[in-house]
C-alpha cells in the first residue's frame, strides 16, 4: 500500500510540475505580448483621449 501511495505522489509531482511549466509559459508570452503593445504605442500620452476605438474605427 506504501508503495501506492508513493508512486501516485510521483505522478501528482509530475503532473504539478508540467502545469507550472506550462503556467510560466503562459505568463512570459504575456509579458512579450505586453511589451508589443506597449512598444506599439510609442511615445503616446497614455492620458490623452484615443484616436480610434479597439475596433480600429476613429473617433469622431
Amino acid at each position: 500500500m506504501s508503495e501506492q501511495v508513493s508512486c501516485l505522489l510521483v505522478e501528482l509531482l509530475t503532473e504539478q510540475k508540467k502545469q507550472t511549466s506550462l503556467l510560466e509559459q503562459i505568463a512570459s508570452q504575456q509579458i512579450l505580448m505586453i511589451e508589443v503593445l506597449a512598444d506599439e504605442q510609442g511615445e503616446q500620452d497614455p492620458d490623452a483621449m484615443p484616436l480610434t476605438y479597439m475596433d480600429g474605427s476613429k473617433v469622431t
